[in-house]
Order: structure tokens, then C-alpha cells, then sequence
């Protein structure tokens, strides 16, 4: 196994949990990290469950010792990061907002053709880059509408 395969995922989690841990306040952090969580991490094994195990239009290959119920283990845990900075940075501005959707949806697809050039991953053909683009844009739009709807960081003044 490649070194870039092996170790993709742990640099990954390493660098965006060292990233929450450097700008995410640590009285804010736990709302946070229950976001990421139950929008980030759990979301992640349900979409991947249905995409893999479901649908069959996208898998996990040469995950190694990270293999756990046929998806990578590491995967969740870099989603539930991601959400985390996700929300930090999410603008207060309306006008922002959509535009700042679009922009992680794209780095979604970039960092989904990264894991597959990395060999931890792959899919259909026709899923990337348009389908993906479409669906990344729908999960960060569901997790934007239920932070906005639930999060104490926008139901008050925002802590900043």
C-alpha cells in the first residue's frame, strides 16, 4: 500500500481536528462537536451506506487496519471535523451564505476526487463531478438549515 493511501486519512483528521481545536472556542466547543457529529459523522454513514450498500454507485477500497462494517473509519471522523469548521465559519451575512454552500460543496467534490486519487475510494463514472457537486449541495444546504433552526450560536446573539 501507497503512503499517500495509508496515510490520507489520518493527515487529514489530524490537520482539520488541530484547526477546531485552534479557532473553535473551547466554551463553544461541544455544541460544535455535536453538530459534527449528528451532521457530519452520522450523516456521512448514511449517505455512504446508501450510496455503497444501497445503491452501489460508490465504494471504499484499500482502507486497511480503518475498515469497520465495509466503510473507512476515518471518513466519519474527517466529516464530523469538517462540519465543525464548517459552522464556525459560517457567515452571519445572508448574502454570504449561499455562495459560502457552493464554495464547500465544490471542495466536497475536490476533496472526493482526491480521496479516489488517493486509492481509498471510487465511484460510477456519471456520479462525479455533477451529481456529487448536487448532492454535497443539498447535505451542506440540510445542515445549514437545521444549525440555523437548532444552534444556540443563531437563535440569540451569536457568540463570537
Amino acid at each position: 500500500m501507497e503512503l499517500v493511501t495509508l496515510l490520507f486519512y489520518p493527515v487529514y483528521l489530524l490537520v482539520t481536528f488541530s484547526f477546531t481545536l485552534i479557532f473553535i472556542p473551547k466554551k463553544d466547543y461541544k455544541e460544535y462537536f455535536i453538530y459534527g457529529f449528528l451532521l457530519g459523522a452520522f450523516g456521512d454513514v448514511l449517505i455512504v451506506s446508501l450510496f455503497q450498500n444501497v445503491l452501489h454507485i460508490m465504494w471504499f477500497k484499500n482502507m486497511g487496519l480503518f475498515a469497520a462494517w465495509g466503510q473507512n473509519f476515518l471518513s466519519p471522523a474527517s466529516w464530523l471535523t469538517t462540519v465543525m469548521l464548517f459552522l464556525y465559519f459560517f457567515p452571519k451575512k445572508k448574502l454570504f451564505r449561499y455562495p459560502y454552500i457552493f464554495t464547500f460543496s465544490c471542495a466536497s467534490v475536490g476533496y472526493g476526487l482526491l480521496v479516489r486519487n488517493a486509492n481509498l475510494f471510487d465511484f460510477r463514472s456519471w456520479l462525479y463531478p455533477y451529481v456529487s457537486l448536487f448532492v454535497f449541495f443539498l447535505w451542506w444546504s440540510c445542515i445549514t438549515w437545521i444549525f440555523l433552526k437548532t444552534s444556540s450560536f443563531f437563535n440569540s446573539e451569536r457568540k463570537v
